[in-house]
């Protein structure tokens, strides 16, 4: 049984680098759920990436966000759902001037543990470089995550969009 059924606003464990806090861990549902909370800067593009052993789910709580879900892109504003099924490649970014905060949820929770290690490498290794590069490309085979980086390059030079995340995860 969980320590807590209520996590209330401002609870939960932050995630260092990552603007992320986890909300509700793989142990309060027996491993069937993992949800984090984080914000989405202005500008930010969280990498096209496809989940291969998890389905995923976004709630928007605040601002404005796309999503590319497959081939069907669509802006998406606060009370949104987007749900991302695994095999589905997905990416989604934040072209407005203003922050956004968003749930990731992730069944099962085998997602639980990616983001503290994602922190990790940003911690650790310049964003963009080669040692970054070569990390995040471990971590993402670690997890079953298939990167799509030639499809971030074209996303990239979309308006509103000034720095690529380059991660399956939230802006830091």
């Amino acid at each position: 049984m969980p320590e807590s059924l209520t996590v209330n606003p401002g609870q939960g464990e932050l995630i260092t680098g990552l603007g992320m806090q986890h909300k509700v861990g793989a142990s309060a549902l027996g491993g069937q759920l993992f949800i984090v909370e984080g914000v989405i800067p202005p500008g930010v593009l969280v990498t096209p990436h496809t989940h291969t052993r998890e389905d995923e789910c976004s709630y928007i709580l605040d601002g404005t966000l796309v999503y590319l879900v497959g081939d069907e892109e669509v802006e998406v504003t606060a009370g949104a759902y987007v749900v991302k099924p695994r095999g589905v490649r997905h990416a989604f970014w934040n072209a407005s001037d203003q922050p956004a905060r968003v749930l990731e949820m992730h069944t099962p929770a085998t997602f639980e543990n990616y983001y503290d290690k994602l922190s990790a490498i940003f911690l650790s290794h310049p964003p963009g470089s080669a040692s970054w590069r070569v990390a995040f490309d471990t971590l993402a085979g670690e997890y079953g995550l298939l990167l799509d980086w030639d499809l971030e390059i074209q996303l990239s030079g979309r308006p509103g969009l000034g720095a690529v995340h380059p991660a399956p995860g939230l802006a830091p």
